[in-house]
């Protein structure tokens, strides 16, 4: 079998790399526009968990056409979100510019930081969430609301992620292009777990038993 067949096992590992850098570079150029970074976000989660965990194939075309399907519920999410946080950066830099000044301003900042695992968590549940179900904007954020209260292990996983992930592309801009399809599939295996109950109800088709 020759090494640039299709069903060649390194032919498929070195698809799956190029993918986790042309989905990540996807993402960042249809997240620009920043109303646009919750239909990207879909996009992206769908694409990794169909194509790279799950072996289909066409992950750009994958990818261009979950972005269209949830480009408007999508976009309205960002605007939500996107207002809550720049109100949660500013006080992140407000508490860190109070933490050089005092030992009480250092026990907020670090506080704060252990709060934030919570509405950073349930919001990396938004938009894989809606990459697999529909909903309109409300009902995606009440849902996705209790998902995260549900599941507070697999939440604050999400977060510490999401921020190991943020701390490494602040030092190094260049993982920007690498990172944000590894994020997505990391959060996928939580993820995946947590929906799968829903997705089979979905389907009419009984939970496999574990």
């Amino acid at each position: 079998m020759g090494i640039f067949n299709p069903e060649n096992g390194i032919y498929r590992y070195t698809e799956k790399l190029v993918d986790l850098i042309l989905l990540s570079i996807f993402w960042v150029a249809c997240s620009l526009p920043l109303v646009t970074l919750g239909p990207a976000t879909a996009a992206l989660y769908n694409t990794v968990v169909r194509c790279i965990r799950h072996n289909e194939r066409n992950s750009w075309g994958m990818f261009f056409s979950t972005f269209k399907s949830n480009l408007k519920v999508g976009a309205l999410t960002s605007l939500v979100v996107i207002p809550v946080a720049v109100i949660l950066i500013f006080l992140y830099d407000l508490l860190y510019q109070s933490a050089l000044l005092s030992s009480t301003g250092y026990v907020l900042f670090y506080a704060y930081q252990i709060f934030l695992l919570l509405p950073v968590g349930a919001a990396c549940y938004l938009f894989p969430v809606l990459s697999r179900f529909t909903f309109q904007v409300s009902g995606l954020l009440v849902t996705c609301a209790k998902l995260a209260i549900a599941h507070l292990p697999s939440t604050i996983l999400l977060a510490v992620i999401f921020f190991a992930a943020l701390t490494v592309c602040s030092n190094m801009i260049l993982f920007l292009f690498l990172l944000p399809t590894i994020v997505a599939l990391l959060h996928s295996f939580p993820l995946e777990r947590i929906f799968k109950p829903y997705i089979d109800a979905q389907r009419g088709t009984p939970e496999e038993e574990e």
